[in-house]
């Protein structure tokens, strides 16, 4: 299966699912709670081969000392992450410069917060451009056009917060 076969998650998604973002609405919350379980009932999750994605999460997650959803769809993602059922690994080459970007992310995005680029790269590394899921992070949201016009697929769980 390829990247189109499955989605994107940044981390700040499972963080809203867990209740560890305060400006998030009880719509925003319910959103990414949703995403969480359609990932639970199956729905695949393009992570990086090297599980820089997927220790983010269980670094994001443990350090809420919660044991909600997001905590607990991280560790299974994490016990899992071999199982081409669960996670879609997909290959990224990091880059020394600027440090933290990888060749896949398009040029005009590498000044991107660093701690994204792996999502970026991920979501455009097979040429089959999956949904990359984004909750509360407003460079993503300032530079939505920027990230379309690069043909990468952003879709917006919290939109209302944004505004």
């Amino acid at each position: 299966m390829s990247a189109a076969h499955c989605v994107v998650i940044d981390t700040n998604v499972l963080a809203v699912a867990e209740g560890m973002h305060d400006r998030a609405s009880d719509e925003c919350r319910l959103a990414c709670v949703q995403l969480a379980r359609r990932v639970g009932d199956g729905l695949r999750v393009g992570v990086d081969s090297n599980d820089a994605i997927l220790r983010e999460y269980l670094g994001t997650l443990q350090s809420g000392r919660t044991a909600g959803i997001g905590a607990k769809l991280a560790i299974s993602l994490w016990r899992r992450r071999y199982d081409s059922r669960v996670c879609h690994q997909i290959a990224i080459t990091p880059l020394d410069d600027p440090a933290g970007s990888y060749e896949e992310v398009p040029n005009p995005l590498r000044d991107f917060d660093v701690d994204d680029q792996k999502f970026l790269a991920v979501a455009g590394a097979e040429g089959t451009v999956p949904p990359l899921f984004q909750a509360l992070d407003e460079e993503w949201w300032r530079r939505r056009v920027e990230l379309g016009a690069n043909g990468l697929d952003i879709q917006f769980l919290c939109v209302t917060e944004l505004l």
